[in-house]
């Protein structure tokens, strides 16, 4: 069988054959156990420096200035700079917990999918350490209120973005382009994020210009078609390769076909590159009409694409019994998406009618729902079933621990909290509005802190679990040479 983490044979059992150790076929133990006539493979863990730097950004960025911001807007404090902190608090969210987590597992997942070798660090960390460092500088020096040093912050954090996005896309493209296999609906939709990745490198700089001439603030025409086109586009592409390549098989469903997932998948990219083309134009009617068609376009891609290439309901009947309460996340997430569809539907319909700025209560809340919904929910889901210290972690445990339980719940609320919060627009005071959205914030910090918890207790606990089952394998081993 055929190892995808090194491209080499598994071969187990002291009777393996060593004459192809010689040819380049590299002998291959199971993660947990070794002994003299494998030799041991060691994985390239730079995939957790992405996950570290997602949760960092987020805890202490984006769900934090997601506080500070909704108590400005209240009229609390600070409410002179509201529109640089919502700002800095998106592109936290956005670049930092989004982005970061998307580029990490995409880096890691993707190779093995295509059938290709892992990428070593050497490929992984300079990717890392622009989009990061693009990341902090910008939501550090946006907010602030001194002189060039927000202008000068934008423009060298959207250098760094933008070389981050675009080598990222070049290496994912050559990946797919070099690897085994046909054309499977996640490949073109990995295909077709690589691509938003790298429009999302202009747009990074685009933006970066756009903003240092105005004050540090880049224009709402600019920041909020570019915001969705990197959701749907960059963001949201790479969701559903990796959905419709596992969780229909989770749910214990075939994977979908590319003919069942062809027309939401053209529909998704039409919208989105109606969305780009308005972030390049002025603010007015034309202007408007290109958001309202981008989002009429991408409601029913998402409306199909959740229960077809994701799951919206049923059993995960395939994944071990430890496993399947991650599973709840990843349900939660893809009926966020479907109500997310319905409100882009609402808003994309009314902002055509009219050719002007309309249904800003449906825009923020369809960004919230797929946000802190879709997002944020799989993130957390996913992670917890493909990320190894927590396959290990799950042998032998019988039920979800109260921590995991009050991840989910806390982060499902804070989804609930802030899409009321948007559709609130309009009908209640601003102060009740963002005292509801700050309390939607602090619930998902929270949820955040937990699961920040649980990778760092899975870490710790990994040696002694490996050591644990390497023991067991040992003394397996010892019974089965006895009995022969």
């Amino acid at each position: 069988m055929t190892d995808e983490r090194t491209g080499g044979r598994r071969r187990e059992g002291r009777g393996a054959d060593h004459s192809n150790a010689a040819s380049g076929e590299i002998l291959l133990p199971s993660p947990i156990a070794s002994h003299a006539d494998v030799v041991t493979a060691v994985e390239d863990r730079s995939y957790a420096v992405f996950i570290a730097g997602a949760l960092a950004t987020a805890i202490l960025g984006g769900f934090a200035l997601a506080i500070v911001a909704s108590l400005a807007s209240s009229g609390a404090f600070l409410d002179e700079r509201v529109p640089w902190l919502v700002q800095a608090h998106g592109s936290a969210q956005l670049q930092g917990w989004a982005g970061l987590f998307v580029a990490g597992m995409g880096l890691r997942l993707l190779p093995r999918f295509a059938g290709r070798r892992p990428l070593t660090h050497r490929v992984n960390l300079p990717i890392f350490a622009m989009l990061f460092l693009g990341t902090v500088i910008r939501t550090v020096t946006q907010p602030l209120d001194s002189g060039a040093v927000p202008e000068t912050g934008l423009l060298v954090a959207g250098i760094l973005w933008a070389l981050g996005s675009g080598t990222f896309s070049v290496v994912v493209i050559r990946t797919l382009l070099m690897g085994r296999g046909g054309r499977e609906p996640w490949r073109l939709f990995a295909f077709a994020g690589a691509a938003w990745w790298a429009a999302w490198a202009a747009m990074a700089m685009f933006a970066a210009i756009r903003g240092a001439r105005s004050d540090a603030y880049v224009p709402t025409a600019v920041d909020e078609p570019m915001t969705w086109m990197v959701m749907l586009g960059a963001i949201g592409n790479f969701i559903w390769a990796v959905q419709s390549r596992s969780v229909p098989i989770f749910f214990g469903r075939k994977r979908p076909t590319l003919r069942s997932l062809a027309i939401p998948g053209i529909l998704l990219n039409l919208g989105v590159v109606f969305l780009f083309v308005a972030a390049l134009t002025d603010r007015g009617t034309v202007h408007e009409r290109l958001v309202g068609a981008g989002f009429v376009f991408a409601g029913p891609s998402l409306l199909m694409l959740a229960p077809l290439a994701g799951a919206c309901w049923g059993s995960p009947t395939r994944l071990r019994p430890r496993a399947q309460a991650a599973a709840r996340f990843v349900l939660a997430a893809n009926i966020a998406a479907v109500f997310c569809a319905v409100l882009l539907l609402w808003a994309g319909a009314y902002t055509l009618i009219e050719g002007s700025f309309a249904a800003a209560e449906a825009r923020d809340a369809a960004r919230h729902a797929f946000g802190v919904g879709l997002i944020t929910l799989l993130i957390v889901g996913m992670a917890q079933l493909v990320a190894p210290f927590f396959a290990l972690r799950r042998v032998g445990a019988e039920a979800a621990p109260l921590i995991e339980r009050s991840v989910f719940w806390l982060l499902a609320s804070a989804a609930v909290l802030r899409i009321a919060a948007g559709l609130m627009l309009g009908h209640t005071s601003t102060a009740s509005r963002m005292h509801l959205s700050a309390l939607a914030g602090t619930v998902a910090l929270l949820g955040l802190v937990l699961f920040a918890l649980m990778i760092v207790r899975a870490v710790r606990e990994e040696p002694r679990i490996k050591a644990q089952l390497g023991a067991s394998a040992a003394r397996a081993r010892e019974r089965n040479t006895a009995t022969k």
